[in-house]
């Protein structure tokens, strides 16, 4: 009685890199952007655009995931 495992995707191994490098990048600009928000109101401008500065490294991740998972498949 074997079986496959219920949600088995089959998910290239350069998506690992991608994934520790975006969120490598993500929490590295957050984690400035908080330590300048944190800094004064002098740089308040500067920490929001930091944070912000996280999004492409989210859309990146997306951007990848969205191109490297098959299609659906049908199931027997």
């Amino acid at each position: 009685m074997s079986q496959e495992p219920y949600d088995r995707r089959d998910v290239p191994p350069y998506m690992a890199l991608i994934r520790i490098a975006a969120v490598i990048g993500m929490s590295t600009a957050i984690a400035f952007g908080l330590f300048l928000l944190l800094a004064g109101s002098r740089y308040f401008l500067y920490g929001g655009l930091c944070i912000v500065g996280a999004l492409p490294f989210f859309l990146l991740m997306r951007l990848a995931e969205g191109t490297a998972e098959p299609g659906d498949k049908p199931h027997n």
